[in-house]
């Protein structure tokens, strides 16, 4: 796909700029007054850059240009990548990029960024190899001009559902507010001998019966309504973020082996200094989830859409503070949970680091 994008440019004209960025392509035509600066960004199978670096990076570009006696640039960049969502970043700074599908060559344009680019748009569109999935139809055609790529006509900073939407993180919500409705007609889920017949938790039951089911049955099933609704609301709220930054087969993986991690933790815990405890929450898969986030922030230098690194200190700190200072709170599942979702995003989410120079 990159090496099509190149011959276009070359049989319109533009010279390739040698770079040492490996993932960075720069091309340009001069005119007589002005010169036109197409950079090519390389995300086709993975993310290189952070936001900032993207950034400096256009910054470094221009001026590179500039050194060569031309003041007056007209600037564009294309970022090729099959990431549609996690390169959206990009564009929230700047309105002279395009991010083009590499699967299929559409072009996807925002409400106040350059229709075309001295008929750059219409040559790569007429590349097309493979019509638009629906699935990946975020954003209204634009029926004018007859486009075959994408057209945003909401504003840049808004965010479409679909592009937003967690099915996992979700469903995992619904799961959970679904056990807890019909084990509610059922019974009361305060009682401790209900919730002992129903799952929870136990010591005994797992050594003496056998019953290892309990590791993941107590991951959803909860004591009484504020016990549910304080859990969900955390998970709504957080694990959509980690969803999206990862994936969604990843993050059921986080949440399920992690919320194990909770799980066996509670019963190490139970085990070692009251084998009495009956427990059950879902808040050992929460703290995976944070854990995770927590690993996201930081390889991601600092920064999760509106997560930072101290906006996560703070929450992992009122996290565990909440836990240590209040009654009933399994904190060996809240700690255990923790450090495998930590763990298994580390495992599981390796963005490449690369430094940027021109």
């Amino acid at each position: 796909m990159i090496g099509k994008i190149q011959e276009i440019l070359e049989k319109q004209g533009y010279l390739l700029i040698e770079s040492n960025i490996p993932f960075v392509k720069l091309y340009v035509q001069y005119d007589t007054s002005f010169a036109k600066v197409i950079q090519i960004i390389d995300c086709t199978t993975d993310v290189p850059l952070t936001v900032e670096q993207y950034s400096v990076f256009c910054k470094k570009s221009k001026e590179h240009i500039n050194d060569r006696g031309y003041e007056t640039i007209d600037f564009l960049t294309l970022v090729v990548t099959p990431f549609l969502n996690e390169v959206k970043k990009f564009i929230l700074n700047d309105d002279r990029c395009w991010i083009v599908n590499s699967e299929t060559m559409a072009v996807i344009v925002y409400d106040n960024e350059p229709d075309e680019f001295y008929g750059l748009r219409r040559l790569l569109e007429s590349e097309m190899i493979a019509k638009v999935p629906e699935s990946e139809v975020y954003y209204d055609r634009n029926a004018s001009g007859g486009y075959t790529g994408y057209y945003d006509n909401a504003p840049r900073q808004s965010r479409s559902f679909a592009g937003e939407f967690t099915p996992v993180n979700t469903a995992m919500v619904i799961f959970n507010v679904l056990v807890f409705i019909i084990m509610s007609i059922a019974g009361s889920t305060e009682d401790i001998e209900y919730m002992l017949e129903h799952g929870a938790m136990y010591v005994p039951a797992v050594l003496e019966d056998g019953q290892i089911y309990r590791f993941v049955t107590c991951m959803f099933i909860h004591f009484g309504f504020m016990h549910l609704s304080g859990n969900m609301v955390v998970l709504l709220f957080l694990g959509d973020n980690v969803e999206r930054t990862v994936g969604k087969f990843k993050y059921l993986l986080i949440y399920l082996l992690g919320g194990l991690f909770g799980s066996i933790g509670s019963f190490t815990y139970a085990f070692v200094y009251n084998p009495g405890i009956v427990s059950a929450g879902a808040s050992g898969a929460i703290f995976a989830v944070i854990g995770a986030l927590l690993w996201l922030v930081i390889r991601n230098k600092g920064r999760l859409e509106d997560m930072t690194t101290l906006r996560m200190c703070v929450l992992i700190a009122y996290a565990l503070y909440n836990g240590f200072t209040s009654e009933n709170v399994d904190m060996a599942a809240h700690l255990f949970g923790f450090v495998g979702g930590f763990v298994i995003a580390v495992l599981l989410y390796r963005k490449n680091d690369r430094s940027l120079t021109v």
